[in-house]
C-alpha cells in the first residue's frame, strides 16, 4: 500500500532474481517525494504496476508494496545522463541507476549477485549503469545505452575505459535491453569438465574418509557419459572432446528441460543469449585450479590421475 498521496506513478520492474530491491524513481519535472521498496522472490516475478517501457510478464508472489519511505527533494536533470554521468551517480549512491526520457530510477539491488539478471526493460529505457565487484567504493561501474555503446568506470584509478567489449560484466547490462552479447570462444567440453569435477568433488565429499569413490562411480557422474559397459578415463575424454552439441544447442535444451546438467535455470537459460549463457554456466563453477588440490587429497594420488585422463583437452 502506498502511504500519503502521491501522483508519480510508481514504475514496473520484471526480474528473474533473488533477494530484494529498493527503487527510488526521480521524476524529470519535479523532485522526488517517495521511494518504493518491494521483494522479489525466486522464479518469474512481474511488476506492481504497468508502467510504458517495462515488459515481461510473469508471476508475482506477493501483490503488496510492503513499505515506503520519504527521500531528499533533489534537483533532477531535464536530459537523460551521458554514459559517464550515469556510471557517476552509480559509483555515488552505490546502486544501480536506470535512465528513461522521463525519470532517473535508483536500484538498490546489494541482495542481488549480479545487478539486473533476467531483468528485461521495454523501449522507454534508454541507459542503464551496474556496480561490479566489492559492495564498497571499489566497485567497478558499467553503463549501457541501447545503441551499445558502453564504458567502464575504475573509481580506484578514476578512470573511464570505453574499450570494453571483452568484458563479461557487461553481460547483463546488455541483456536487460535486449542487446546481444559476443560468442564465447571456450568450447563446451570445458564446461563439461567442469560440471563433472564439482560432482566428482560433492562425491568424494560424501564418501567416508579414507573411502573414496571407485573410478566406475567417478565416470557416471559425468554429464556425457554413455550409457553402457564401463570405459577407461582416456575413451571417456575422447568422447567428450568429440561431441557435436554447440552452445545453441546446449542454450535451447536448457530451455526446454531437455538438458538437465547446466548450472542455469531454464527461464534464465532463456534471458540469455548464446555467448552470455556460455560465459554464465562457466561463472557459476569452480575451476580447476581451485578444485585439484581438494580433490587430489580426497582422491589419492592414483584417483586423482584417473580423472584426470578423463578430462577432454584441446
Amino acid at each position: 500500500a502506498i502511504l500519503g498521496r502521491a501522483r508519480a506513478r510508481p514504475m514496473q520492474l520484471s526480474a528473474l532474481c533473488r533477494g530484494g530491491v529498493t527503487v527510488r524513481c526521480e521524476r524529470r519535472m519535479r523532485p522526488p517525494t517517495q521511494a518504493v521498496l518491494f521483494r522479489r522472490e525466486n522464479g518469474l516475478s512481474h511488476g506492481l504496476n504497468k508502467v510504458k517501457g517495462t515488459s515481461q510478464p510473469g508471476w508475482l508472489p506477493s501483490p503488496r508494496v510492503p513499505l515506503l519511505h520519504r527521500t531528499k527533494d533533489t534537483p533532477v536533470p531535464t536530459a537523460i545522463p551521458t554514459l559517464a554521468e550515469l556510471a557517476t551517480i552509480a559509483h555515488t549512491h552505490r546502486c544501480s541507476v536506470v535512465a528513461t526520457h522521463h525519470r532517473r530510477v535508483l536500484l538498490d539491488d546489494t541482495a542481488s549477485p549480479l545487478p539486473f539478471l533476467g531483468v528485461r526493460f521495454g523501449p522507454a529505457v534508454k541507459a542503464v549503469a551496474a556496480r561490479i565487484g566489492p559492495a564498497d567504493h571499489r566497485a567497478i561501474v558499467v553503463a549501457v545505452d541501447r545503441s551499445g555503446e558502453a564504458i567502464a568506470y575504475d573509481p580506484t584509478t578514476d578512470r573511464i575505459e570505453s574499450d570494453v567489449r571483452r568484458l563479461t560484466a557487461l553481460d547483463p547490462a546488455r541483456r536487460t535491453l535486449g542487446l546481444p552479447t559476443r560468442p564465447c570462444r571456450r568450447p563446451l567440453w570445458a564446461l563439461a569438465n567442469l560440471v563433472w569435477l564439482d560432482r566428482v568433488l560433492a562425491a568424494a565429499l560424501d564418501a567416508p574418509l579414507g573411502e573414496p569413490p571407485h573410478w566406475f562411480e567417478l565416470r557416471r557422474l559425468h554429464p556425457l557419459a554413455e550409457a553402457g559397459p564401463q570405459s577407461s578415463p582416456e575413451v571417456l575424454a575422447h568422447h567428450t572432446r568429440h561431441q557435436p552439441t554447440t552452445w545453441a544447442v546446449l542454450r535451447a535444451g536448457s530451455i526446454e528441460g531437455t538438458i538437465t546438467w547446466t548450472p542455469i535455470r531454464p527461464a534464465l537459460a532463456s534471458w540469455f543469449d548464446e555467448g552470455s549463457f556460455a560465459r554464465h554456466c562457466f561463472a557459476s563453477l569452480p575451476d580447476l585450479d581451485i578444485v585439484e588440490a581438494d580433490l587430489h587429497e580426497l582422491l589419492g594420488a592414483s584417483g586423482w590421475r584417473r580423472v584426470l585422463s578423463g578430462l577432454a583437452r584441446p
